[in-house]
């Protein structure tokens, strides 16, 4: 269920990174099961980064009165496995450390944008047109809680190094 408050939001979010974080830090060598498109601990904070960056991307578009690209440029929502790799790619060759130093950056940063919202305006479906019928609340629900607990769901499949 999406929080409805900002600070709910953000309490949810910084709860399930660090349950995240104490998983992946726990095995951060070890691989992940090839059900999904990624091969190590690393790749899924990296996909979990990449998100907090379009999430960004759209916040600052919205605000410069561009209207962003949803989900990103060049991309459809039936890309999406396309997009994901890309973001994947991106991080191929950093290891866990610096992936986690990136991840607890971007969610930093996620954090301070969600404050700069009004409630009003963050979970209102009809206040940002670029994001359909979702409330920029649930975006960045997603993006997220939501994402941090579909990343433990990935990390309780890991196999050993």
């Amino acid at each position: 269920m999406t929080p409805t408050t900002a600070d709910a939001l953000i309490a949810d979010g910084d709860a399930q990174l660090a349950a995240l974080l104490h998983h992946a830090d726990a095995l951060p060598d070890h691989a992940v099961l090839p059900e999904w498109s990624g091969e190590r601990v690393a790749d899924v904070l990296a996909h979990l980064h990449g998100w907090h960056l379009l999430f960004l991307s759209w916040v600052a578009r919205e605000r410069a009165g561009v209207e962003p690209a949803f989900p990103a440029p060049g991309y459809t929502w039936d890309r999406l496995a396309e997009l994901n790799a890309q973001m994947l790619s991106e991080h191929a060759h950093r290891p866990y450390e610096e992936v986690r130093c990136l991840l607890t950056d971007s969610h930093a940063r996620m954090v301070e944008a969600v404050h700069e919202l009004d409630d009003g305006s963050l979970f209102d479906s009809g206040a940002h047109a670029w994001a359909g019928d979702q409330s920029l609340g649930h975006v960045a629900h997603e993006c997220l809680g939501a994402h941090y607990r579909w990343g433990e769901s990935v990390l309780a499949e890991c196999t050993a190094p």
